[in-house]
């Protein structure tokens, strides 16, 4: 069973590795740059490459949320070979229904390639279906890598799985000086397959060390199948749900200025950074937990998990969104504005990146309460939940967008956020009871006062330190907001401790105990 202090090392596994991984894609996109430009050779890759890695991402993320709850619950049985016999026939099923697919993938590839890039014609559309017949098969491996990094994280393993995107990275890196000179943009599209099959492969030997029987059992009747298939199929929708806000913002800003979409999306991803490497080092390790603890009707301890990791989301993600939206010109500047980016995209962006910071608090809430969702095995309400959400946000879209432009269409996302945090929350507390007790509203509220003073220190020191930006240009820039950052992080971590928040009392005990630790060992 994961305790606190398992759950807090999980999510520095899971960080470092995020980091990891990302670092080794900014490398890996640099090198595709070099060796390709942008040329119609990376534009066919790129086209051949979207719906296998779309599909893929919605499928591990839609099997995790509905295998866990189920594997977990047999783990926790008194016959762990029923688990085992579970995870064989899911792994049986899943490799025979994305074959499948993935054979009619490459059959109706050129389709595909109609659908997806009606623009292209001629060497582009052959080119691309090439490429997409050669990675489609990455489907299966992405399929299966979600089903062994769900066994994985409900034994408590977090390493492998969160090392699945450095080592497709590196294969595909790999694959640049090895298999392109020869083979061309082909060599690159073997690379990417051989790095998803890499992701899946490296889950194994694990899975081996916990001694997983693996059988050719594959049991259509299993009662634990069929409900596995009843869970996910509300995920699947909801995912999809969730892919329909991001295309009526883009309907919505192509009637805008010219360069609303690409600031939109910059700042978009912008704000994803925090989201991306702190709520998956939180929310991964703490589902199997509250898989385990709903398996076993422990609700006063499924409720403390669940408040706990909205308190840590709390003391991570106000601050970063206060300092996100306090340093965003300086941040966009430092970042994007060289070349054709220049001052006026700046600009754009920053207000965008203003008003979707807005709504990192709610993005990280909303993604633990879904998962308690999961974990009960109710996946039907946060698809409501979201289609509540799809309404609420194609109205305040046009009435924002008339006002505000394309920043608009940031701020409705955020306020969006917050509404679907706050009816799962209306929701979840109508199915397991009341769960956030008076001593959570007083953490929260001591994070507030912290990234206030923080606030006003980080505005502070980046005025102070603008003439720099100003005079030394991209040097100046990284002194501006690095100085800012350090020194906002710096009082931040200050006032939290003053104030003693519980959560960063754990943490420092962890950091204490580490230190002991290596004092006897070099003792």
């Amino acid at each position: 069973m994961l305790t606190k202090r398992s759950i807090a090392k999980a999510a520095v596994v899971i960080m470092l590795a995020t980091l990891l991984g990302r670092f080794a894609g900014f490398i890996r996109e640099t090198f595709i740059a070099a060796k390709f430009g942008a040329s119609m050779a990376t534009d066919a890759f790129l086209v051949a490459y979207t719906l296998p890695n779309i599909l893929g991402i919605t499928i591990t993320g839609a099997f995790n949320a509905a295998f866990i709850p189920v594997f977990t619950q047999n783990l926790l049985g008194e016959d762990r070979e029923k688990a085992w016999r579970l995870a064989s026939s899911m792994l049986n099923l899943v490799f025979l229904v994305f074959s499948a697919i993935s054979v009619l993938g490459i059959i109706f590839a050129p389709v595909v390639v109609k659908l997806m890039a009606p623009g292209f014609n001629g060497q582009a559309v052959q080119l691309t279906v090439d490429l997409m017949r050669i990675m489609f098969p990455a489907l299966i491996f992405l399929a299966l890598v979600g089903l062994t990094s769900g066994m994985l994280n409900a034994l408590n393993h977090f390493l492998m799985p969160s090392l699945g995107p450095l080592v497709s990275s590196l294969a595909i890196i790999g694959s640049l000086f090895l298999l392109t000179p020869a083979m061309g943009v082909y060599g690159l599209a073997v690379g990417t397959l051989a790095g998803f099959a890499g992701q899946f492969l490296i889950t194994m030997p694990e899975l081996v060390k916990r001694k997983f029987h693996y059988t050719m059992h594959l049991d259509y009747r299993d009662p634990d199948i069929r409900r596995i298939g009843e869970l996910i199929v509300p995920v699947l929708i909801g995912v999809g749900i969730g892919q329909i806000n991001i295309i009526i913002d883009r309907i919505l800003a192509s009637g805008l200025n010219e360069g609303s979409i690409s600031a939109l999306n910059y700042a978009y991803r912008l704000m994803q950074l925090p989201l991306g490497l702190f709520v998956a080092a939180i929310s991964v390790p703490i589902f199997p937990a509250l898989s385990a603890y709903a398996a076993k009707n422990e609700m006063d301890r499924l409720k403390d998990a669940l408040v706990k990791g909205m308190n840590v989301f709390a003391l991570i993600m106000i601050p970063a969104s206060v300092g996100l939206m306090v340093l965003s010109t300086p941040i966009v500047r430092l970042l994007f504005e060289r070349g054709a980016f220049d001052r006026a995209d700046t600009a754009a962006t920053a207000i965008a990146l203003v008003f979707y910071s807005l709504g990192l608090v709610g993005y990280a809430a909303r993604d633990i309460m879904t998962r308690v969702f999961y974990a009960v095995e109710d996946t039907l309400s946060p698809v409501v939940i979201g289609a509540i959400g799809v309404a609420v946000h194609i109205v305040l879209n046009i009435i924002l967008v008339r006002f505000m432009a394309h920043a608009g269409l940031a701020l409705a996302t955020s306020i969006i956020t917050f509404l679907n945090m706050f009816l799962l929350g209306y929701w979840l507390r109508r199915k397991i009871g009341s769960f956030f007790p008076a001593e959570a509203w007083v953490t929260w509220g001591k994070v507030l006062l912290a990234s206030g003073v923080m606030a006003a220190v980080v505005r502070l020191v980046a005025v102070k330190l603008a003439p720099f930006a100003d005079s030394l240009g991209t040097r100046g820039l990284a002194i501006q907001v690095g100085g800012a950052v350090v020194t906002g992080a710096v009082v931040y971590a200050l006032v939290i401790l003053l104030l003693k928040v519980p959560e960063v009392s754990i943490i420092t005990g962890m950091v204490r105990e580490k230190l002991k630790r290596g004092k006897h060992v070099h003792a």
